[in-house]
């Protein structure tokens, strides 16, 4: 694999923001065509599209070593297959203009590229994205980022919470099931071993 080791330095304390008046961001959409899968993120703006997986990651390029390396080697992969799926909902003189990337989402500021695919933590990438020459104007930014919203599905997810209550949920009506079961055994059972009173 190879890889060119971009920034490295301490602990990111702030995470650069995006201005929203120039910058779309569409969050835990479907993959196209793969609707098992889901994209973290699509973010349109001046600088182009950029289709982005999070991945946890060392915090420097000794990922390339051993499993951690070849896992990320995958997802630098399946990053630039979903770019390509993206491009295509796009008219034909903007798919040059979709580039993947890995967001190592644990990391320290660092950046380094897997084949293609630029590898990095929060900060470094949307330093990458805002400073990278402008391919887009902010109309044409606008119009793409209504295309792929309406194109591209929300993913669903399931939170930990909801599906807790759903469990809980099951389980009372179990119970209740249980408790209305053992008690006209109960009742029953105490009717049978009890002999009629006669008058």
């Amino acid at each position: 694999m190879s890889r060119e080791l971009a920034r490295r330095g301490s602990a990111e304390r702030r995470i650069e923001q995006l201005p929203a008046e120039y910058w779309t961001l569409l969050t835990r959409v479907r993959w196209p065509g793969r609707p098992d899968r889901r994209v973290d993120e699509v973010l349109v703006g001046p600088s182009g599209v950029h289709v982005v997986l999070h991945r946890p990651g060392q915090p420097t390029s000794t990922a390339s070593s051993g499993s951690e390396g070849i896992d990320l080697e995958e997802t630098a992969a399946r990053a630039a297959a979903v770019a390509v799926a993206v491009a295509d909902l796009l008219p034909h003189r903007h798919r040059s203009i979709v580039t993947p990337a890995v967001c190592l989402t644990d990391t320290v500021e660092v950046g380094f590229s897997v084949g293609d695919v630029f590898a990095a933590s929060p900060g470094v990438l949307r330093h990458a994205w805002r400073h990278r020459p402008r391919v887009l104007s902010t109309s044409e930014a606008d119009a793409i980022a209504e295309r792929l919203r309406a194109r591209l599905e929300p993913f669903p997810v399931e939170s930990p919470r909801s599906a807790a209550a759903t469990w809980w949920g099951w389980r009372r009506l179990w119970l209740a099931g249980v408790l209305t079961a053992t008690g006209v055994g109960a009742v029953l059972a105490v009717g049978a071993a009890q002999p009629w009173a006669r008058p």
